[in-house]
This record gives structure tokens, C-alpha cells and sequence, in this order.
């Protein structure tokens, strides 16, 4: 016995001399697998020897924007030069390996100074007064604004508990696609070098946007929406389950006069929220979910609601808009709950499905006799009342059962009345958005209430190379008003930067270079829909141009003829959406003898929208066409060295339609009734179809001139043709650069 026991321990210990280190170190993971992941989740933010880091990145910008031939709508932006810069830090402490407290903050500044009179856009005027040149992204007249994540929280993890607060003023965040979440199919080019770009190396840039594009996840395809307030995010409890809670007060919800502590008379902020102020509304937000269904699937049910002060109907902006419309001063409150389901069925095929019930609730205001001699309205003078649920449904599911060719599905159905602020549903982010009109490209690119489709993308890669095919056809649930709207994708981040009224994320109601009359701005608009006095504020559709999220957009209505405009009827169908895209990319660089990248990729896609189904919107000579449109660009981008990539652009974009007429007013002078004076007009209106052609021509480069330290650089050459009316007619120059030091 004693013999076989030392034979076993000499044998054992000669299969412990003589194991491969490696074996000894796959033996020693195999053996923790189960406790890595807890391990992980435990300690990952948490090191006991570094108890604090400061991490961040320091950017400065240069942009200059120069009309050579200007149209009346840039009639103040002929010329600009902005010079900004933003310091921003993140600071983390970690007492310990269980707790990490962490404070996001930016300090922007405004490199262009102050000047005191208008010679920058006006230099032939007389001095007259003080104009402050405003920090690149603001339309707010109070100095500069903060950058984006300016927050603090905490960080608290134990055994199977694991949570995070934090509070601030953004705050990013989803829940489910039809409660709380962004969506944005459109391809993003290298061209365009994102201000949010996190650090990483020229070289990974053009890896993720060129040659092997992520499609989804990550910075490039953010689906997360922003707040600003109170965040709690329960990642990790028992059963595996996890939880969320927000209550937010944005102040793009403000409905009235106020934005808690400021009169902004109408503009938007340029972020989304400041945080927890007196805004008279505020978004609550939950969710609770449990992992590994199923051991691959995720299930959740969630809560968004929009909730409103009734004092917002006593100031006298909102409420005379009303009146001056001949309708009765209400608010609306919103609240959705969905249930959702996501992860992978088997590991080649990936779901996620969204169900939710969107409710209405009400508060109408009406006049009362006693109050009418003050303000008109009473405290109690009001009526509530909830709509009808509205039941909407997304579901999306992706195939990679034949190798390399991944085929992605996507469906929709959303009633007329559906309505879900700061869902997917939303094609703004402006988000007391409640309108009744569609996109052009709706449905393939972004969802609107009263719409049900499908979207098929098939994505296949292959040696030295890629292409996306995508088709969509989506159809209005129920006739809508023919209210038309699009987006310039070629020139309309740049169209839009370039004028006063430019702001990062918030959408001014007319991109109206700063003037609260779309009159003013120049712009010889397509009429739109014409109501008394300005329209309700957040429901305009008066035509012309809006900005947007880094974006320009144009309205119109589709009119069949003058007589309707005369007498203020908007048409109505349900209207179809169709929409084929293709890109690209092939790297030639092998053609040359050389294993540098040499990437040529190409975008094009064809759009309309028609009230009868167009399997391929190729005309807007086709039956029905209402609007149609072609978007092409080609971007050569090449890999000089790895540390330096030069990129080019050239595209194309049109846009068209028989249905579009401009409308404008004649002053006949004075009359005299009884012992008062008004001001007489004859309304006139004209057919002017849409006949848009865009073009653009550009060069760029970026550079890792040192460790951590990139400069980024574009010129682009820019026109903007309006066939029928000249007058809109623009050439621009368009240059920027940015150096970004990250540490």
C-alpha cells in the first residue's frame, strides 16, 4: 500500500514538472469559469492601488462657412468663423474595489470673442449695438453651454447586487424600442468626424466606418435617448434580473413661457435637459428585466410617462396661440408600458420584439363667465378625459444561417394615434413632436406614428470588401394629411451649422437665422399648412425649412390645386413609403502593388412617397408620386500611412415633386371700421413644383500627429439649385478642422 501511495505522489509530481505551461494555465481558467463573470462584474471599476483617475480630452475647432452666392435665407450667415474649444474631464475614485464614485465635467469656451457692432454679416451698416458670437452649438443668449455627460454618481457593488446612481445634465439611457429608444439606419461616412468620436486611433476610425463598418453598437449607432435628472441603474440582482428608475424634467417639454429659471421666448436649449429644474412637466421612467430566459433571452416590461403642470395654460403664450386658432387650450400627458423580449433563439438567428400600449390623457380648458373679465380662464375651468389605448408592435429578427450573408428583418405597426415621445416612433428628438405627417424614407429610416411595414436588409461581406442592400416599403395604418417632409442627408448638417439659429441636438422650429418669423428668414418656402396667426407652438407645419438633430429638414403640403389653399383644406391619404438603397465599398489597393488600404465605397438610394404602393419609387413622373427623391455619394478613402488617412466625397441629391405651390401676401393699405384701423392683404399663390439638385465636392484628411493627439481636417464646396425658384439658389465653401488631445 505504502509503495502504491508513493508511486501515485512521484507520478503526480512528475505530471506537474513536466506539464506545458500552458496546459497550466488553461487548467487554472477552466477550473474559474463560473466565478469570472461575478468576478468581473465585482471589480471591474474598482482597483484597490489606484484610488483615483482623471481621464478626458482636450478639442479645438475651427469652422468657416463662406456664401459665394448667397440666397435671401443666408442673407445673415454670408460669412461666419467660429473658433471654439472644450476641456473635458472624467474623475473616478475608488475607495474601494466595491464602491467607485465618479463626476463628468466640460468646460466649453467661445474662441471668438465679442464684437460691437455688425460688421461681421452687415459690414456697410452703422454701428448700433452689441452682438455676442455664441459658442458653436447654442442658440441660448446666456453665454456658453456644457458639454454633453456633465454629471456625477456612484457606483455600489456587492456579492449579486450591483447599482449605479447618478445625476446631471445628460444623462443617456434606453429601455425598450418602443418606451426609450434611438434609432438611426443611415450610413455613417468617415467624412463625417463625429464631435462625440471616442479616442481611438485613425487607423480604428476608418476600420469602423470604411473598411469593415460596425452597423450597430457602440458610438457610431447610438441607440441610447438623453435626460437630464435622477438615473438609478440596478444592473445585477438575484435570479438574474436588473432594473432601472429615472424622473427627468427636460426643457424641451416646456409648453409655455418658461424654462424653469430663464424666458427663452420660444427657442429651444441646445441639450435636451439642464437637469432637475421647475420645467411644469417631468418624464418618469422604469424598467425591470430578467436575464437568461431561456439561458440566451432577455425579457422586460417598462414604463415612460409625460406628464404636464396645468398652470402651463394660464401664460398667455401658450394659451392666445390657442384662441388665436380657435381652439380650446389643452395639455396632454402621455404614458406607455410595453412588454419586451430580445436575444438570440438559436446562435444563428437574433429577436427582439417590442409590445406597447400608448395612453392619452387630457386636460381641456374652457372660459368661464366670472373669469373672463381677468384672465379669461379659471383654476377649475377645465375638463380631463383618456383616449383609447393605442396598441403598437416592432419586432426585428436577424438570420446568419447562410455564412456571411446576414439577413435582417424588420416590422411595424403603429396606429394614427400611437404616440411615445422618446421611442423609436419618434422621428425627432424634439419631443413634444405630436404632428400629423410623414418622412420621406419613413419607416426605412425612421419611424412615425399611423405606419405599418417591413424593412429587409441583406449585409454581406467578402474579401477586400462589403455591400448592404436595403428595402422598405411602409404604408400609413390610415388616411393622414399629405403634410410632406424631408431632410437634406447630403448638405444639411453643413446648411444647418451655417447659420445663427444652429444648435447640436435641439430642432428651432424655422431655421430662421435667428428671427422668430419664417417671413423674415428669406427662404421662399412651399406653402404648408396655414393656420391663424403663428400656429400652435411644437405643432407648426407652416412649410419651409426646420433644423434639426444635426440636420436640416424642408415641409410642404402636397396640394392638389390653389382652391384648397384658398379655402385651408389639407388633403389626406394613405400614403405609401418606398425605399432601395445600395452600398458598397471594395478595397483596390492590391490593384496597385501595395497592402495600404485604398477603399472606394459608394452610397445610393432611391425614395418616394405615393398614394398608391410603388414597389420602386424610380420618378416622380410615376402615378400618385407625391414627393421623390435620389441620394448619391462616393467616398474614396485612402490609407496613406497607418497614422494618416486622406478621404474625399462626391454626391449628389435631388429631390421632386408636381404637387407644390408657394403662397404670399399684398398689402392694399389701411381700412377704417368704425372708429378702428386694419391693415387689408390679397392672399396669392402660385404653382412651383419642387425641382431640388444638391451636389457636393470635398477633400479631407486625419492625422495621429502624436500619441493620443489626432487632427482632423475637411474643405467641402457645396450648391443647392431650386429650379423653379432661383432665388434659393447657394454656393458655399465649408471648411473645419479639429485637434483632439485625449489623456
Amino acid at each position: 500500500m505504502r509503495k502504491l501511495v508513493s508511486s501515485f505522489l512521484i507520478a503526480s509530481c512528475a505530471a506537474s514538472v513536466w506539464a506545458t505551461p500552458t496546459q497550466v494555465k488553461l487548467d487554472s481558467i477552466n477550473a474559474s469559469l463560473d466565478t469570472l463573470s461575478n468576478n468581473m462584474e465585482s471589480t471591474l471599476l474598482g482597483k484597490d492601488d489606484l484610488p483615483m483617475a482623471v481621464s478626458g480630452f482636450m478639442a479645438f475647432r475651427v469652422k468657416n462657412f463662406h456664401y459665394s452666392n448667397t440666397s435671401p435665407a443666408f442673407a445673415s450667415d454670408k460669412a461666419r468663423t467660429a473658433i471654439d474649444a472644450v476641456f473635458k474631464a472624467n474623475i473616478v475614485a475608488m475607495p474601494n474595489s466595491y464602491m467607485t464614485l465618479w463626476s463628468n465635467i466640460a468646460f466649453p469656451y467661445d474662441l471668438s470673442g465679442t464684437f460691437g457692432n455688425k460688421y461681421a454679416t452687415q459690414p456697410t451698416e452703422v454701428p448700433t449695438y452689441d452682438e455676442r458670437v455664441l459658442y458653436d452649438h447654442s442658440t441660448d443668449y446666456y453665454s456658453t453651454t456644457i458639454d454633453e455627460e456633465f454629471n456625477v454618481g456612484v457606483d455600489i457593488r456587492a456579492g449579486v447586487f450591483g447599482a449605479y446612481v447618478t445625476a446631471g445634465g445628460v444623462i443617456w439611457a434606453n429601455g425598450s424600442p418602443l418606451t426609450m429608444w434611438e434609432r438611426e439606419t443611415a450610413p455613417r461616412f468617415a467624412w463625417q468626424y463625429e464631435l462625440f468620436e471616442d479616442e481611438k486611433t485613425v487607423s480604428t476610425y476608418y476600420k469602423e466606418k470604411v473598411f469593415k463598418p460596425v452597423k450597430e453598437g457602440g458610438r457610431a449607432f447610438w441607440t441610447n435617448r438623453s435626460f437630464g435628472g435622477l438615473f438609478a441603474n440596478v444592473y445585477q440582482l438575484p435570479y438574474n434580473m436588473k432594473a432601472q428608475f429615472m424622473v427627468s424634467q427636460p426643457m424641451d417639454m416646456d409648453m409655455g413661457t418658461r424654462d424653469g429659471l430663464r424666458l427663452y421666448a420660444g427657442q429651444p436649449g441646445e441639450l435636451e435637459t439642464y437637469g432637475l429644474h421647475d420645467m411644469r412637466g417631468a418624464v418618469y421612467h422604469g424598467r425591470i428585466a430578467k436575464d437568461k430566459l431561456f439561458e440566451t433571452m432577455t425579457v422586460g416590461a417598462n414604463y415612460m410617462g409625460v406628464v404636464f403642470d396645468k398652470g402651463i395654460i394660464y401664460e398667455d403664450e401658450f394659451r392666445n396661440q390657442h384662441i388665436t386658432a380657435g381652439l380650446t387650450p389643452s395639455l396632454l400627458n402621455t404614458h406607455v408600458v410595453s412588454l419586451d423580449i430580445k436575444g438570440n433563439i438559436t446562435p444563428k438567428l437574433y429577436l427582439m420584439a417590442d409590445v406597447a400600449v400608448s395612453i392619452t390623457d387630457s386636460v381641456n380648458f374652457y372660459k368661464s363667465d366670472e373669469a373672463a373679465q381677468t384672465h379669461g380662464y379659471a383654476e377649475d375651468a377645465y375638463t380631463t378625459g383618456t383616449a383609447n389605448p393605442q396598441v403598437g408592435v416592432y419586432v426585428k429578427a436577424q438570420s446568419k444561417h447562410i455564412e456571411g450573408w446576414p439577413i435582417t428583418v424588420e416590422g411595424i405597426y403603429l396606429p394614427k394615434d400611437f404616440y411615445s415621445p422618446y421611442s423609436l416612433s419618434n422621428p425627432s428628438r424634439f419631443t413634444s413632436w405630436r404632428k400629423d405627417e410623414m418622412y420621406l424614407n419613413g419607416g426605412s429610416l425612421r419611424y412615425t406614428p399611423n405606419m405599418m411595414g417591413l424593412n429587409l436588409k441583406l449585409e454581406p461581406t467578402f474579401n477586400r470588401g462589403y455591400f448592404d442592400l436595403q428595402y422598405g416599403q411602409h404604408r400609413q395604418v390610415e388616411e393622414g394629411m399629405d403634410v410632406l417632409v424631408f431632410n437634406y442627408r447630403l448638405n444639411g448638417r453643413n446648411m444647418w451649422e451655417s447659420t445663427n439659429s444652429w444648435t447640436k441636438h435641439k430642432p428651432i422650429f424655422w431655421a430662421d437665422s435667428g428671427n422668430a418669423d419664417p417671413k423674415a428668414s428669406g427662404y421662399v418656402a412651399r406653402t404648408g399648412v396655414l393656420e391663424p396667426g403663428t400656429g400652435i407652438k411644437l405643432r407648426r407645419q407652416k412649410g419651409g425649412l426646420y433644423g434639426g438633430t444635426w440636420e436640416m429638414w424642408e415641409s410642404f403640403v402636397a396640394y392638389q390645386n390653389t382652391d384648397q389653399i384658398r379655402s385651408k383644406e389639407v388633403p389626406s391619404h394613405a400614403k405609401w413609403s418606398s425605399y432601395l438603397s445600395f452600398m458598397g465599398g471594395y478595397d483596390i489597393g492590391h490593384w496597385f502593388g501595395t497592402d495600404r488600404n485604398i477603399m472606394m465605397t459608394g452610397y445610393a438610394a432611391i425614395s418616394g412617397i405615393s398614394t398608391t404602393i410603388a414597389p420602386i419609387a424610380y420618378s416622380e413622373d410615376q402615378t400618385d408620386m407625391l414627393l421623390w427623391s435620389f441620394y448619391g455619394q462616393f467616398e474614396p478613402a485612402i490609407a496613406v500611412h497607418p497614422k494618416f488617412h486622406v478621404v474625399g466625397i462626391f454626391g449628389l441629391e435631388n429631390f421632386r415633386s408636381k404637387y407644390a405651390y408657394t403662397s404670399y401676401s399684398v398689402s392694399n393699405g389701411l381700412s377704417k371700421t368704425s372708429d378702428m384701423y386694419n391693415e387689408v392683404s390679397t392672399d396669392y399663390y402660385a404653382y412651383a413644383p419642387i425641382n431640388y439638385l444638391e451636389t457636393a465636392i470635398g477633400l479631407g484628411f486625419d492625422w495621429d500627429f502624436a500619441d493620443r493627439a489626432g487632427l482632423h481636417v475637411r474643405y467641402k464646396w457645396m450648391t443647392h439649385s431650386d429650379e423653379t425658384l432661383s432665388v434659393n439658389d447657394w454656393h458655399s465653401h465649408y471648411i473645419a478642422a479639429e485637434t483632439k488631445v485625449w489623456f
